[in-house]
């Protein structure tokens, strides 16, 4: 049975000495299928979920509810995440802030792909074209380049649960992706549930007083802030100021 451990250190190694993207994702995808050809690995992990309710509690809150994080490298190289599918689950059009791996473990999942056809200079507007389509099984294995160039939408097309192990690698932008709706042709921004937060009432102060918002949004920008939340106010000064 393929070590989960080993594979970590496998995929840092890789990573560590390949410089190429296409190459790393080529290489990253030969670690994941082996990794996926047998679940006896995945199985040990989600018992301690199970009997350690401890370890559930550290899994930090992310975008997807049916996510875990297995490990994320030191020097943020790569994260590794499952997803477990519920039958007939299937998730919104996105893009990603890197470049993904993802690899089937148990049953079967489906991907589309798509490509946006239009300049994307109107903010909140998109216009999309699907491009490709698949089902893989375990073992099997598809990518995703950084934003633009990796939108899709997987979905589990089996009556039972179904799993993916998914690797994505060094960061470009960092702290959210966007869901794209080709049928009303809008894109929007979506933040893990901590953030959304902060989002949330960034927009609320400036619906409220936009007077006072603007103070409030430049004392902000003062103090430290992710390089997402900083976009957040400043976008929200250039509209007060119209």
């Amino acid at each position: 049975m393929v070590r989960f451990e080993a594979f970590c250190g496998k995929l840092a190694a890789m990573l560590a000495r390949e410089s190429g993207m296409m190459r790393q994702i080529e290489k990253s995808r030969e670690l994941v299928a082996e990794l996926n050809s047998s679940p006896g690995w995945f199985f040990e992990t989600l018992e301690k979920m199970v009997l350690e309710p401890a370890a559930i509690a550290r899994q930090k809150t992310g975008i997807w509810p049916n996510e875990f994080t297995l490990h994320r490298a030191p020097d943020r190289s790569f994260v590794v995440l499952a997803y477990i599918w519920d039958a007939g689950l299937a998730d919104i059009i996105h893009d990603h802030g890197s470049w993904g791996i993802i690899g089937t473990l148990v049953a079967k999942l489906g991907e589309r792909k798509y490509e946006r056809i239009d300049d994307g200079r109107r903010e909140g507007y998109c216009e999309l074209r699907e491009t490709s389509g698949g089902v893989f099984g375990p073992g099997e294995t598809t990518f995703v380049l950084p934003l633009d160039e990796g939108l899709h939408a997987m979905h589990n097309p089996t009556d039972g649960v179904a799993v993916s192990v998914n690797v994505y690698g060094k960061t470009v932008r960092p702290g959210y992706i966007r869901f794209f709706d080709p049928a009303r042709r809008t894109v929007t921004r979506t933040y893990p549930p901590q953030t959304l937060k902060e989002v949330l009432a960034v927009k609320t102060l400036a619906a409220i007083d936009p007077g006072r918002a603007e103070g409030v949004f430049r004392k902000a920008l003062g103090t430290s802030r992710p390089p997402q939340l900083r976009q957040e106010y400043e976008e929200a000064l250039r509209k007060l100021r119209g």
